[in-house]
């Protein structure tokens, strides 16, 4: 291979090591007759479409380095990954199955399956499989960022706040780390710092809607004029006013009537407060932010 081909696939999988998939797609363009069948052009132009949200195109180039090459886990790990974003959960895990027959320990794959079982509500086993992958990977930050998605399935927010935290720490510019912490922060009624990773995460995702309706809503709940409402963010709500008409009873049968009436009324103010205000509030977000 010359030296100008093989700086090429060097520098495609530079753009993709540091998030520029386009750039990475350029690069492999302007190969052709061996080159264009290399073992790193199909692994990087697969990983460049999948980090495109190009599954489909992904796929397929996926398929044709396993028909070139073999089965390889780095090409199988993307193929799975790639078809579980696609919704194709049995390809997907035919497709980890396959790499793990290869190599039972590679973490990658072992986490790579995890999120498979999650996408199909097998919380345990995706939990066992993860375990299995810190047991060779105790430091790795998609170990930690995997422990946060279980947390999140099983309903644990506390810990899924945890885990996500230890991702973030280990690569504070991790868009997908900023996503989970982000939303851990705010279901733990954390909203700042809510509002603060998934505005980043937003940011170097601009195209995903999705992030960029969740730190809208986060902004929605740091705003001044909700502020009054964080114990609706930090409890249940059923709680606060399970607690609310206890004050009020309390109070009155205590012989403290009239400070329970007053309790009372301004308990009924706030609650046409928490009905009226985050609407309004919305109103004049959706409006900066274009929506």
């Amino acid at each position: 291979m010359s030296e100008p081909t093989e700086a090429r696939l060097q520098l495609a999988g530079h753009w993709l090591q540091i998030g520029h998939p386009e750039r990475t797609l350029d690069e492999l363009q302007g190969l052709w007759g061996d080159a264009a069948i290399d073992y790193r052009a199909f692994l990087f132009r697969g990983a460049a479409l999948h980090a495109l949200d190009r599954n489909p195109e992904a796929i397929a180039v996926l398929r044709d380095g396993l028909a070139h090459y073999g089965p390889a886990g780095p090409l199988l790990h993307l193929l799975g990954s790639a078809l579980r974003v696609d919704g194709q959960l049995q390809e997907a895990e035919s497709a980890y199955l396959q790499g793990l027959s290869l190599d039972p320990n590679e973490p990658d794959l072992l986490l790579g399956y995890a999120l498979v079982c999650l996408a199909a509500g097998q919380t345990e086993k995706a939990s066992a499989l993860v375990e299995r992958a810190a047991a060779f990977a105790p430091e790795s930050a998609a170990v930690s960022s995997a422990r946060a998605q279980v947390a999140f399935a099983q309903g644990n927010h506390k810990e899924m706040r945890r885990h996500s935290q230890e991702a973030l720490s280990a690569d504070p510019e991790d868009p997908g780390a900023q996503a989970l912490h982000g939303t851990a922060s705010m279901l733990t009624g954390d909203s700042r710092s809510g509002y603060r990773s998934l505005a980043s995460a937003a940011a170097s995702n601009p195209a995903d809607d999705d992030l960029r309706g969740a730190a809208r809503e986060a902004k929605l709940m740091n705003h001044p004029l909700l502020r009054p409402l964080r114990p609706f963010q930090r409890f249940n709500p059923l709680v606060v006013w399970i607690g609310a008409v206890a004050i009020i009873y309390g109070l009155r049968f205590a012989g403290l009537r009239p400070l329970s009436i007053v309790f009372a009324i301004g308990w009924f103010g706030f609650c046409i407060y928490s009905w009226v205000a985050p609407p309004l509030v919305r109103r004049m977000i959706n409006r900066k932010w274009g929506a």
